[in-house]
């Protein structure tokens, strides 16, 4: 589904950072959740380094 984000690029960083947000909600952004939004990353073709993944 994310991928539908991918030829518009405002909107594709537009998920990253909600992927972002989401996962430092309960104020710890762990491992496995900077992975989930790497994958992300890749799907939409992002860089990862870009949101210091």
């Amino acid at each position: 589904e994310i991928a539908k984000a991918k030829k518009k690029p405002a909107e594709a960083r537009a998920v990253i950072q909600i992927g972002i947000v989401i996962g430092g909600a309960d104020g710890d952004f762990d491992a496995s959740e900077q992975a989930v939004v790497r994958e992300a990353c890749f799907a939409l073709d992002l860089p990862p380094h870009e949101f210091d993944l």
